[in-house]
């Protein structure tokens, strides 16, 4: 009998104890599975378990996970928890374990003294843009939950419109993929036999054929080019991340939109005059509470438009002389105005906020309702087209031939 020796290898861990404090180290075991059993009958809780030397980086938190990290961190601050010991409860919720590596490496952060907007930026490739500088802000206006309250409403509207728009574009784009590829085989299979019988009866194609047929001859360069930018999208949204151009591109691409445009517009004008009114109430000076609004709002078009309100302050003018921003409409500058000189600018600003929102929402709401008649009709218009194409070279034929 052949008595075989299993290798010996050292893996590194993430658990809990009972008492639900984080643990960490290296353990040696002839497998994972025996690995987990040695961790399990020391009563830890295993969270994250690999092999030494290929420990996971921390993961980003994007999407769902950083909307709930965000939610979460603004109740546990909201309840009078420290930062550091809410993160670490927050580690301890995540379902992933490289989300709460990077959770509590924030922790480790604070309780080494660094403050949590510095934190932030040393880990800024695994939160978006903005956020640091975000948490500085509620610090500043000493009022971190109500900061974190409204980043959370802001993100969440997005996502619910993205959906929206997903649902609203989902069924007609799956119907304009096939028929792209109908018009791809048509244009290089089917009609070209029309062009030729055509050209032996000394007969005009029709105009709608003859673009379908160069449509789907120029389809596959298309499909290509659209496949390559899709590929290239996620390098480009790094380089553009990593240079804090992101937001400048979704000012000039997105805002200008018809229908989405005026729903972001309103929805970045109320986390504004949310941040302006924090920022009062914790007794800023007023331009130092443009500024908050600005890093809160994260949107550079805002910041300008702030800056703008900062120069006409110090200059001495009225605040009405600063006119129309790029996302600043007269409105909002005219109550800031009136509610300085009523000494209610905190109220006023509230109801801004109030109003904004509830008009973001109402936009978002009329958004299926616009989308999918005008998609459905587009659609129509395809399969038209497509039908066009087919029937009026034969009837054009029949009308020849028969001498009509």
């Amino acid at each position: 009998m052949t008595l075989t020796t299993q290798a010996i290898c050292t893996f590194a861990y993430q658990a809990q104890t009972v008492e639900g404090q984080p643990l960490s180290g290296t353990i040696d075991a002839a497998s994972a599975d025996e690995a987990v059993l040695q961790l399990e009958a020391m009563h830890l809780r295993v969270i994250e378990l690999v092999p030494a030397g290929e420990a996971a980086k921390p993961k980003a938190l994007r999407g769902d996970d950083f909307i709930a990290f965000n939610q979460q961190l603004g109740y546990l601050t909201a309840a009078g928890l420290p930062i550091e010991q809410g993160l670490r409860l927050i580690a301890q919720d995540m379902r992933s374990g490289r989300l709460s590596t990077t959770v509590r490496q924030i922790a480790d952060e604070l309780e080494k003294g660094v403050a949590l907007g510095a934190a932030l930026e040393r880990h800024q490739g695994q939160f978006p843009s903005m956020y640091g500088r975000l948490i500085e802000a509620g610090v500043r206006a000493n009022n971190l939950p109500g900061m974190l309250f409204s980043l959370s409403r802001h993100l969440e509207l997005v996502r619910r419109m993205r959906a929206l728009l997903w649902r609203s574009f989902a069924y007609p784009l799956m119907v304009m993929v096939g028929l792209a590829m109908i018009v791809a085989f048509l244009g290089w299979y089917v009609l070209p036999s029309f062009r030729a019988i055509f050209a032996s009866f000394k007969v005009q194609m029709p105009v709608i054929t003859e673009i379908v047929m160069a449509l789907g001859k120029g389809l596959p360069g298309v499909a290509v080019a659209f496949l390559a930018i899709v590929l290239a999208a996620p390098l480009i949204g790094l380089m553009l991340r990593a240079r804090g151009l992101d937001r400048k591109l979704a000012d000039v691409l997105v805002l200008p939109l018809p229908l989405i445009g005026p729903v972001l517009k309103r929805n970045l004008l109320a986390g504004w005059c949310n941040g302006l009114r924090l920022g009062v109430e914790a007794g800023l000076d007023l331009p130092t509470a443009i500024e908050l609004a600005g890093d809160v709002c994260g949107s550079p078009a805002l910041r300008d438009d702030g800056l703008s309100l900062i120069a006409v302050l110090e200059s001495g003018k009225p605040f009405s002389a600063a006119g129309r921003g790029r996302v600043l409409p007269p409105v909002v500058i005219a109550a800031i105005g009136l509610g300085i000189e009523n000494r209610s600018l905190a109220q006023t600003l509230q109801s801004l906020t109030q109003m904004y929102q509830e008009q973001a929402e109402m936009r978002l709401g009329l958004l299926p309702g616009i989308l999918s008649p005008l998609l459905l009709l587009l659609t129509a218009v395809m399969v038209g087209a497509v039908i066009a194409a087919l029937v009026m070279p034969l009837v054009r034929l029949i009308r020849s031939v028969g001498g009509v």
